[in-house]
């Protein structure tokens, strides 16, 4: 569901950027229609997810959850706070500058107002998970979630009042959210691998027990192979879906009667992915339904 999600971020993002050009012509409205449908349906699903992931990890990784909630204190005699921002302090054994709703965290996690939630401080120090980290990636996860789900509805809204098309503070919002995606699996990437630590099977087998019996010069030498080979892929791989965003698919002409079968499939062998020509400004177009 993530992968669609960033997908229709991505496609939503590339056809805002063209109807803000001024590019008004059916494959492009087509574009960010479709991206926009998948939004509105994916995006609450995703929340409803979320919410069943939660209660998972709270039974199964109580740690972790704790850790993603900064939540140091066992609640026994009333509801979980949800903390909003904080700063989780592993030392001093809890959340400064903390924002808090009260047992909103209880409504969330166990669907009471004063469900137990076990804090940070029930587990040995050698087994909490770096709270701070965790903490905030899974506030970056969820609140890009909600800015998803803002974005969704937004489009919803302007379908109705028939500014869909034409709303250029909603594609410049539908550009921006186009990244995303990607952000929010990386925290949410965060979330699991920091929070599970110092577990590699959780409760079974720690991280430092699964280590190979390499030295650490190997391990070093390992690493920058690896950064170094990811930053040239990445970053061409950037450049190239930036260049095709830019240039973003053909137009849809109408065809000429006297265009042969051979010349549709001239037309056809260069792929929609081929960027080999020179990049320039996209004019605007009227609509099709203008041309009719």
């Amino acid at each position: 569901m993530a992968a669609f999600l960033v997908s229709a971020l991505l496609v939503a993002a590339t056809a805002a950027w063209h109807l803000i050009k001024g590019r008004r012509d059916a494959l492009v409205k087509t574009s960010f229609s479709m991206a926009m449908w998948l939004l509105l349906v994916l995006a609450p699903l995703q929340v409803v997810v979320g919410d069943m992931h939660g209660i998972n990890t709270l039974e199964h990784q109580p740690a972790k959850l704790a850790a993603m909630e900064g939540h140091w204190e066992t609640n026994h005699d009333e509801g979980m706070p949800l903390y909003l921002f904080g700063i989780p302090d592993m030392e001093a054994e809890e959340t400064k500058y903390a924002v808090a709703i009260p047992n909103l965290g209880s409504l969330i996690l166990t669907h009471s107002m004063d469900g137990k939630v076990t804090g940070l401080k029930d587990f040995a120090p050698e087994d909490r998970p770096n709270s701070l980290v965790v903490f905030w990636s899974f506030r970056i996860m969820v609140g890009l979630g909600v800015l998803m789900l803002l974005l969704a509805l937004w489009g919803a809204w302007a379908r109705t009042r028939g500014r869909f098309y034409e709303s250029r503070a909603l594609h410049r919002f539908a550009l921006i959210m186009g990244p995303s995606g990607f952000i929010a699996m990386l925290a949410g990437w965060f979330t699991t691998e920091v929070g599970r630590q110092p577990w590699v099977v959780y409760g079974i087998m720690r991280t430092k027990d699964a280590l190979s019996p390499v030295s650490a010069e190997q391990v070093g030498l390992t690493l920058i192979i690896f950064v170094v080979v990811y930053c040239v892929v990445f970053g061409i791989g950037i450049y190239y879906m930036l260049r095709l965003m830019h240039k973003g698919p053909d137009f849809i002409h109408t065809r000429p009667d006297h265009e042969s079968d051979s010349d549709v499939v001239q037309a056809s062998r260069r792929p929609l992915s081929s960027i080999r020509e020179r990049i320039e400004e996209v004019p605007e177009q009227p609509d099709q339904e203008d041309k009719k």
